[in-house]
């Protein structure tokens, strides 16, 4: 970014100076000088407005760019194989299974996974059940490695209306990164 900066200055510095620099003496008159000096400076103006965009532009892409560099380190390979529902409407009492089986493909030991389901909206606290969210998968040693198959419940305790549709979600984060989601709908009928 310094160097970017540092080479950035220089032709805007010499468009400034030309701006205002004091103009040189000569033999015409003043509104023989007039049309001429006005153009000059219109074209001066342009060059050191496009020059100045051009710059910032160029500074704010790359400091964009760095943020999201930190902030987003690449996502792990590390994404569901077996994702199955045993049913997607309900009465309320009732539960369903969500079959859920998880593989690395990384070279390299994963040892921070885990499985969240979640329920949009988010109101559903009082009316759904979801066992075992979440997930603390077990540590994969190397690619392909498996978690196995487990089941996730979903039972239905109440429902905030005759019938209810959510959609649930199963998110695989690895050291808190998204690295998966798969969701379907689920109704709840009263």
């Amino acid at each position: 970014m310094r160097n970017a900066r540092y080479y950035l200055s220089y032709p805007i510095s010499f468009i400034l100076y030309c701006l205002t620099a004091s103009p040189r003496l000569s033999s015409q008159s003043p509104s023989e000088k007039s049309p001429r000096n006005r153009k000059k400076i219109f074209i001066l103006a342009a060059i050191a407005a496009i020059s100045i965009i051009s710059a910032s532009l160029i500074i704010g892409q790359f400091i964009v760019q760095q943020q999201q560099h930190q902030q987003n380190p690449e996502a792990p390979n590390v994404k569901f194989i077996t994702f199955q529902v045993d049913k997607q409407e309900i009465a309320v009492g009732q539960s369903i299974n969500v079959l859920i089986n998880v593989q690395s493909s990384e070279n390299k030991v994963i040892d921070n996974a885990k499985v969240v389901m979640t329920l949009d909206p988010y109101d559903y606290e009082p009316y759904v059940s979801i066992s075992n969210s979440p997930t603390q998968l077990p540590v994969f040693l190397g690619k392909d490695a498996r978690t196995g198959e487990f089941n996730i419940s979903i039972t239905a305790m109440a429902s905030p209306a005759k019938e209810a549709v959510y959609v649930v979600k199963g998110i695989v984060f690895v050291n808190d990164v998204q690295t998966d989601i798969k969701e379907f709908p689920l109704t709840i009928r009263e």
